[in-house]
């Protein structure tokens, strides 16, 4: 044994063998070292964490490496709570639940629900943020829900969502999570249902296009009972027009009764019905509004009374003839009718402001086939009013505006208070947060001040608002917008020569500039004021 032992050699092919092995161990650890998965973590989920200055925008609350995909839940906090979620598939932005998204991905569920309210069973295809999910569980007679999702991933990280408007979903008793590929799942199951929607991933997403198929389209139409209604998303911020066309054609080859609505964004939503679907009654879309949970939720979001619902909408199944009569559909044979080019953001723009336009989408809604079946004529009243809201808010996102004459429109021209938030830089989540860290301090934090000043007016609490400007103004930290604002709002509340004798002890930091003259000669005209010489 000695003797074979110590003929082992280097120059031997065993030893050069084992040295060439043990070099290559080597050189693995030093490509893949220990922590390399932490690394790539830390890489996919830095850009959403950081901003180019280096400020914090957000942490990572929970990791998990899949099968096939690596999932991070991202949380950004506000004034130290929790605002909203980004969940991260490898790395890709999946999802969030930021106010804007909230928006459209509820209303999902409550076109739907608005327009079927008696809808028992549901069906949610791609879970997401489960945002979907909660509003569809708010429906008045919604027995039961299936939630669908490939991702086992996705529903085990539903526990780790917190914060304001939300409860686990999945922990309802009426849903039942399915892990499955949605398409498998409807061409398997025999169930039908009422209503079908999903929060999907965009489509450009790889493995995202046969989702957006008129394949995947007529799976879903052959799983609704009659009359049951569908919604499913377009993002035109996402898509070329003619890309966007494309998929508008896939849908209505599989609804004959499709529409599109919108808020005030480019995120659309496809509605299919199958059949005509019917007339309902005021009484039963106000119900959304008079329950706790879905009347909080839709003020939450916006959609504050009825008639806004009506205002969301923008094409019906004729209208999607007349611009995709030249259009081929998006199928499963031809799914690079989506190309790899990227959006061309003024072209989108063009086309999403063609259909809202409040003129034209109000005549488009007047006339259509569509709302004369199944929208209560009663809420007509007032209609055109909140058309023309979603156009200014739209163009105020879009291109930009002069934020106190678009303030001035709501604050004298109508009841609604998320307008006022919004043109202020502040939204209901962020209202519930600062009002709640408020309410726990002594003296409000600075650093809430401008959500609180903002939920005031929209309260239409002009002196509420004011006493917090003043109060802002005393502690230093007033702004020379915060100066115009105070100065509008004692004119406004009827004390203009407070708002002259705040316009002159300011005249050396205001500049005159097309802002100032439209200013000062507008609340000469609505107030007289006169302006500091």
């Amino acid at each position: 044994m000695a003797s074979e032992r110590s003929s082992w050699s280097i120059s031997q092919p065993v030893g050069r063998l084992t040295i060439a092995l043990c070099a290559g161990a080597i050189l693995l650890m030093a490509i893949l070292p220990y922590h390399r998965a932490e690394s790539h973590f830390s890489h996919a989920s830095r850009p959403y964490e950081i901003d180019e200055h280096g400020n914090v925008l957000a942490h990572v609350v929970k990791r998990i490496e899949g099968t096939s995909d690596t999932l991070q839940l991202l949380r950004r906090d506000l004034f130290g709570e929790p605002y909203y979620y980004r969940l991260l598939t490898n790395d890709f932005s999946m999802s969030a639940t930021n106010p804007r998204n909230q928006r459209y991905m509820r209303l999902f569920a409550y076109l739907p629900l608005a327009f079927r309210p008696e809808s028992e069973d549901v069906l949610l295809l791609c879970y997401g943020c489960g945002v979907t999910a909660d509003a569809l569980l708010h429906g008045p007679n919604v027995k039961r829900m299936d939630a669908v999702d490939i991702s086992k991933e996705v529903f085990a990280l539903a526990n780790f969502y917190s914060g304001i408007n939300y409860s686990n979903p999945l922990r309802d008793p009426r849903v039942h999570a399915v892990v499955q590929d949605g398409r498998f799942f409807l061409q398997a199951s025999p169930q039908q249902y009422d209503i079908i929607s999903g929060e999907p991933p965009p489509p450009k997403v790889m493995g995202a296009v046969n989702l957006y198929t008129s394949e995947f389209f007529r799976l879903m139409h052959s799983r609704l009972k009659e009359g049951g209604i569908a919604t499913f998303w377009l993002p035109i911020n996402q898509l070329k027009v003619d890309e966007a066309k494309t998929i508008l054609r896939a849908f209505h080859d599989a609804f004959a009764n499709a529409s599109v609505w919108a808020s005030a964004d480019q995120d659309w939503i496809m509605m299919g019905i199958k059949g005509s679907g019917r007339k309902v009654k005021e009484e039963e879309i106000r119900q959304l509004w008079s329950q706790s949970g879905s009347g909080g939720d839709l003020r939450q979001i916006g959609i504050e009374v009825p008639q806004q619902l009506g205002a969301l909408f923008v094409m019906d199944a004729e209208g999607i003839d007349q611009i995709t009569h030249d259009v081929a559909p998006l199928t499963d044979c031809y799914p690079k009718r989506l190309t790899d080019e990227p959006w061309d953001e003024e072209a989108g723009h063009r086309f999403a402001l063609m259909y809202l336009a409040a003129p034209s989408a109000l005549q488009r809604f007047l006339h259509s086939s569509l709302a004369a079946t199944i929208w209560p004529e009663t809420l007509n009243k007032s209609l055109e009013s909140f058309f023309i809201l979603r156009q200014t808010r739209y163009l105020s996102e879009m291109i930009g505006s002069n934020k106190l004459a678009e303030l001035d429109l709501y604050l004298r021209h109508s009841q609604l208070r998320m307008p006022v938030l919004e043109v202020l830089g502040s939204d209901g989540f962020r209202l519930a947060i600062a009002e709640g860290v408020a309410k726990r301090s002594l003296t409000p934090p600075l650093e809430i001040m401008p959500d609180l000043v903002a939920g005031a007016l929209a309260q239409r609490d002009i002196g509420g608002a004011i006493g917090l400007l003043e109060t802002e103004k005393d502690r230093g930290v007033s702004s020379l917008n915060d100066t115009f604002l105070l100065t509008y709002l004692y004119c406004l509340n009827g004390s203009v020569e407070k708002a002259e004798a705040l316009a002159v002890a300011n005249v050396g930091s205001i500049k005159k500039d097309s802002f100032v003259d439209w200013l000062w000669g507008k609340l000469a005209t609505d107030f007289g004021f006169h302006p500091p010489g």
